[in-house]
């Protein structure tokens, strides 16, 4: 007799267990089940069956974070973890504003809360507020000027509709929030307060250290369809407003990273006769979409993980990253490994991506804010403007033409887009590492005409020195150096190879490079092919074995392009980016050498 065991997932398989077990009953030998009136019911069975399996195995699924698919699912697990799933954020800029109004009598201009600023960009107009009052103080007769003043992407919501509370079986009081656009950074609560005032308010709290039973605190958690739910502490972990009281909530809806790069902003009239100019001192910023799901899956073990808290390196990172979306990569690093040492202090630098500005004062500020409340008592958070470690490839290319009818200008422009490519998926951020063979395969796999290929990488950092100033910078490569013979002026500069050499620089009027001499020593020579002179026998120091390059009272009168060129020859083909540093491969640094083999 067969046996039933349906345990397929596919609907003519179920079918077929289903024949093959009639088929093995004594009732249905020699049955012909195709065609039949059986062949119907046979149908209808595993048609139920296909459907009971698919719901078991979408409801298992389910049960897991890393499985789920739904977004309410994937929330209510981030829920069950104290993890809030980022929602929208609204782009912020940084304006100086200036008021002129001869009429005004007095010293100074408020400028309240939530007043309105327009802006047009990329075709679309948007609205930004500012979050707090600011006051405009006289400079001149009838000129009022309000700097740093910040403004957020979006418009301000408050409501009161009671429909939205509710008390669950737990007795908790909670208040769903009805636009799923929220900026839940800029939620606001207010209990049993008129509609024009701002009283008795509640803060928010993201966790329950410290807090009492009469605290006014409220917290955020994530609801369904993307929206969030405002809740208190049930009388005891905060007070819990009475069901009959009116509870205010107020927040921003926000357009998320649409508004990001606006830069003209006007704000509303503060006055019927006020000349305004705003001043943009910070374009927008830091706007961003909720968080997707995938990240989710991501960062909400890891929440669990720190616990909100930053004790180790790793942790300002995982908050950085999971906070801040538009943050393309972050590196952080004790202060004592800074030159000169800042003990005490968390040194973090932030990537915002290729072709994206530096970090604005407008993010910086945010982000110290953010990390303050995170970071133990007596450790500093301080943001290091992001340094880069450039790659300089050079590729001989042997290739048979016979195999391919590309010319070997097209295959070059092939190999580039792999070098290219190479630089994304495996460099352009921290604590990266140039791996040659990985770099080797990938050129060699461009096409099947390219029979080998031959790289050499040399690293090299830019230096822009302040001009006529004196300085002793330092260069640490974290890597072995090729160690050259000792230099003789008698042998000459012809063949002599060092393993630090720079760009062309003016030094005392001439223009200069430096070089290693072999002993450990840095000198500056002049950069006349004819005849080489060594102008300053000792400039720095040298140490081949960790690459660390330290100059001494190093004066520049002048150099070409954003910064001079510090490029070495290290001994080891794989070439890690040192600490706080972006290893990045730029297009121009990249010679492709094509030979034809025949």
């Amino acid at each position: 007799m067969a046996k039933l065991n349906i345990s397929e997932l596919d609907f003519e398989s179920i079918k077929a267990q289903f024949k093959n077990y009639l088929k093995g009953q004594t009732q249905f030998k020699d049955y012909n089940f195709e065609g039949s009136n059986m062949s119907v019911f046979l149908d209808v069975l595993a048609y139920n069956t296909y459907q009971n399996n698919f719901y078991t195995n979408m409801a298992v699924n389910e049960m897991f974070l890393d499985s789920a698919v739904l977004k309410n699912s994937v929330m209510s697990h981030a829920k069950e973890l104290n993890y809030l799933p980022r929602s929208r954020r609204s782009a912020r800029a940084l304006v100086t504003v200036t008021i002129v109004d001869t009429t005004i009598v007095g010293q100074t201009v408020t400028i309240p809360a939530y007043s309105d600023f327009t802006t047009s960009f990329q075709g679309q107009q948007f609205n930004f507020v500012n979050d707090k009052t600011y006051v405009a103080r006289k400079t001149d007769v009838g000129t009022f000027v309000a700097e740093n003043v910040e403004i957020f992407e979006g418009e301000m919501l408050s409501s009161f509709e009671r429909e939205g509370y509710f008390i669950g079986d737990d007795g908790i009081l909670r208040v769903i929030l009805t636009n799923e656009n929220a900026d839940t950074d800029s939620i606001e609560v207010f209990v049993d307060a008129e509609a024009t005032e701002d009283a008795n308010k509640f803060i928010r709290k993201d966790d329950l250290f410290g807090v009492g039973p009469t605290d006014k605190v409220f917290y955020v958690e994530p609801y369904y369809d993307g929206r969030y739910t405002v809740y208190f502490g049930n009388n005891v972990f905060g007070l819990q407003p009475e069901a009959f009281e009116d509870i205010r909530v107020r927040y921003r809806i926000t357009s998320g990273t649409e508004a990001n790069g606006a830069e003209a902003f006007n704000l509303g009239s503060v006055s019927p006769t006020a000349t305004i100019e705003c001043l943009t001192k910070d374009i927008a910023q830091g706007g961003a979409d909720r968080e997707t799901l995938e990240n989710i899956r991501y960062f909400a073990p890891k929440s669990l993980q720190i616990q909100e808290r930053a004790v180790t390196t790793n942790d300002y990172e995982i908050l950085l990253k999971q906070n801040f979306p538009e943050i393309d990569s972050v590196a952080a690093y004790g202060g004592e490994t800074l030159d000169p040492p800042q003990f005490g202090k968390v040194a973090i630098s932030v990537y915002l991506g290729e072709g994206r500005e530096g970090l604005s004062s407008v993010l910086a500020s945010a982000y110290i804010k953010y990390l303050k409340e995170k970071s133990p008592l007596g450790i500093e958070p301080v943001f290091i403007a992001s340094e880069f470690i450039y790659g300089c490839v050079e590729a001989n290319v042997s290739f048979d033409s016979k195999v391919t009818k590309k010319s070997a200008g097209e295959l070059e422009a092939n190999i580039r887009t792999a070098v290219s490519s190479y630089n994304t998926t495996y460099l352009d951020d921290f604590d990266t590492t140039l791996r040659l063979s990985q770099l080797s395969s990938n050129i060699d796999a461009t096409d099947i005409a390219i029979l080998s290929n031959e790289i050499n990488v040399c690293p090299y950092v830019v230096y822009s020195p302040a001009l006529n100033i004196s300085s002793s910078p330092s260069f640490k490569f974290y890597a072995k150096l090729v160690k050259p013979y000792p230099f003789k002026d008698s042998n000459g500069f012809t063949d002599y190879k060092p393993a630090v050499v720079s760009g062309v620089f003016e030094f005392n009027g001439v223009d200069s490079y430096l070089q290693d001499d072999g002993l450990g020593n840095m000198q500056i020579v002049t950069s006349d092919l004819a005849n080489p002179q060594i102008v300053k026998p000792i400039a720095g120091t040298v140490n081949y074995k960790t690459g660390e390059i330290n100059l001494v009272d190093f004066k520049v009168t002048n150099y070409k392009g954003s910064g001079i060129r510090i490029m070495v020859t290290t001994a080891n083909d794989d070439i890690a980016s040192p600490a706080g540093r972006i290893f990045v491969i730029l297009d121009d640094d990249v010679t492709i050498n094509m030979v034809e083999v025949k």
